[in-house]
Parts: C-alpha cells; sequence; structure tokens
C-alpha cells in the first residue's frame, strides 16, 4: 500500500507540494523567524543574487533552539528562498558549490522541500562524498559538529528535521522499478571491482602455484617409484648371478652347498694345519724327514728292544736260583 500510494504521489504531485511554498514551514515556526532581528534587517528586500552573499556568511545549520524557540539564520534564509522561489539552476549551483559548505547544505535542505523525487535523488545523493564537518545548533542552545553526508541522509530518509516535516518521496527502489532512477552507482565501485580483480587474480595464482605444486609431487613420486623399481631389480639380478658363481663354483669342487663357505672352510683348515704339524711329522717320520733320521731311530728302537730281553733274561736266571 506504501508503494502504490508513493506512486500515486509521484506521478500526480511530480513535486509541487503546496501553491505558497512558505507555507511548507509551519505557522508557529514562521512566526518565531518573523520575529527575529536578523529577519527584520538582513533578510530585507534581498533577492536570489544578494541572497548568497548572506549563505556566505552562515556559520552553522538548524532549526529552533532555547527557552523562547528563537530561530536560526539558516532557517531565516531557507524561509526566504520559499518566498523568492528562484530557479532551480540557481539551486543546483549552490549544492555544487564546494567552497562553501553551508551554502551546500542551504541548496540541499530547499531542494528537498520543493524538488521532485527524481530531482531530489539525483542531486543530493553526489552529497555522500562529501565529509565535511558542520555545526548544528541543538534545542538547548549548544552545538555540535555533523556531518554533511550525515545531514544529507537524514533529508534522505527522514520525515522532520530543522523544526520542518519534510514532505514525503517515494523509496528509492520504487523509482528505480517503475524507470525513473537508474540503479546507484557507489564512489567505491571501481575500488572493489579493483580489489575483487586482484582477488580473483591472487586466487588464479594460488590455483595455478598449486596445480604445479602437484605436478611436480606427481613426477618426483614417479621418478622414486622407477628408482626404487630399477634398485629391486638390480639387486635380484645381483643376487641371481651371484647364486649361478657360487653354483658353478660348487660343481667344479663337487659339491652343491655355498662355494664361499666351502672355500672359507678350505682355507681355515689349511691355515690349522699350517700351525699345529702332524703326529708323523712330531715323531720325526713326517715327509720332511731324512733317511738317516729314520736309521737312527729305528736303531734306537732295537738297542731299546734288545736292553728290554736282557732284563727279562735276568729275572728268569735269579727265579730259577732261588727255586733251586
Amino acid at each position: 500500500s506504501l508503494v502504490w500510494f508513493g506512486l500515486l504521489l509521484l506521478f500526480f504531485t511530480d513535486g509541487h507540494h503546496d501553491c505558497m511554498p512558505q507555507n511548507l514551514i509551519e505557522n508557529i515556526v514562521r512566526q518565531r523567524i518573523y520575529e527575529q532581528l536578523y529577519w527584520k534587517e538582513d533578510c530585507f528586500a534581498l533577492t536570489a543574487e544578494t541572497l548568497l552573499e548572506k549563505a556566505v556568511e552562515l556559520r552553522c545549520v538548524g532549526g529552533t533552539h532555547g527557552g523562547q524557540r528563537q530561530a536560526t539564520n539558516f532557517l531565516c534564509l531557507v524561509l526566504k528562498l520559499l518566498q523568492l522561489q528562484p530557479e532551480k539552476e540557481i539551486i543546483y549551483e549552490y549544492i555544487a558549490n564546494e567552497d562553501f559548505k553551508y551554502v551546500r547544505v542551504l541548496g540541499a535542505f530547499y531542494l528537498r522541500l520543493v524538488g521532485s523525487p527524481k530531482e531530489i535523488y539525483e542531486y543530493l545523493e553526489p552529497l555522500y562524498h562529501d565529509f565535511r564537518k558542520v555545526r548544528k545548533v541543538n534545542l538547548d542552545g549548544t552545538f555540535c559538529a555533523v556531518h554533511i553526508d550525515e545531514t544529507v541522509q537524514e533529508m534522505l530518509t527522514g520525515s522532520f528535521m530543522f523544526d520542518t516535516s519534510l514532505p514525503r518521496i517515494p523509496y528509492r527502489h520504487t523509482l528505480v522499478s517503475v524507470g525513473r532512477l537508474k540503479p546507484r552507482v557507489s564512489a567505491m565501485a571501481k575500488d572493489f571491482e579493483a580489489v575483487r580483480k586482484e582477488l580473483e587474480e591472487k586466487k588464479a595464482r594460488l590455483l595455478e602455484e598449486e596445480v604445479r605444486r602437484r605436478e611436480e609431487n606427481l613426477e618426483i613420486e614417479k621418478r622414486e617409484a622407477a628408482e626404487r623399481i630399477a634398485h629391486t631389480y638390480r639387486d635380484r639380478h645381483s643376487g641371481s648371478m651371484r647364486r649361478r658363481n657360487d653354483f658353478g663354483e660348487d660343481r667344479r669342487h663337487g659339491g652343491f652347498g655355498d662355494g664361499e663357505a666351502r672355500a672359507r672352510a678350505r682355507e681355515g683348515k689349511r691355515q690349522r694345519s699350517r700351525r699345529s704339524p702332524s703326529p708323523g711329522v712330531r715323531e720325526g717320520r713326517g715327509p720332511k724327514s731324512t733317511r738317516r733320521d729314520r736309521e737312527k731311530t729305528s736303531n734306537s728302537e732295537r738297542e731299546a728292544g734288545t736292553g728290554d730281553m736282557r732284563k727279562e733274561d735276568l729275572s728268569i736266571q735269579e727265579t730259577n736260583a732261588l727255586r733251586a
């Protein structure tokens, strides 16, 4: 229902709120403005050209303040603009002025009161990029600092500002849906797009590096597997060759066991035989004993045998003598 109400307000009013624009400010607030000395002295006989000089001298924004609800100079100039109803091009120049921030706020607030919804969104949304501070008068007469973009946001979304009721305007997405406005393009869209492209490129580089690392790991694994297979084949081939050599050596030596073990056994036996001489060698009958040594040995054995027989004969004679 609110959407349809906004569309009807858009197509039937088209920004023409009243035949008397100054009536957009409530009567009680207008009476407070008429009582101000600034209105009587400085706002008398102003034109659209001379009003700019007074707008340059502004030092704060706001509605009414204090116990007597005194109106600010800013609100006095707003009422004067509503009475003068200058051309829209003059108000557009107020808004485009970057040197004097209070002039810009004054033009934006006046356009918010009398402009069409399309004009309001087209000319006020660029002010979102103005981050300068302005002084605002509170109800109790104190001052506070606000940013211009915050003030514009309040103009576009609020319904009451500076003691003035703001005319209703349709939502922005409603105007976009009916084709009266284009979708809003953020000022940081280019930066976001650049950051997005940079992130995508970085992600693509990381993916390429990961794929390359995986391929390198696969190549290394294949190379290691091939080396293991080759090493296993060499070990088996060398083992079969050793077994063949041992088998041939055993066949030559008349056995079928381990040729190397047999050779070591024969070598150990040979060394032991060298260290311990045979019994025949110890008795003088070894292969190295000469003929003379053998004759001496046989003569000594015969003499020993003759001596034994003589001893036996003596013992027999003594036994016979005793018997006799």
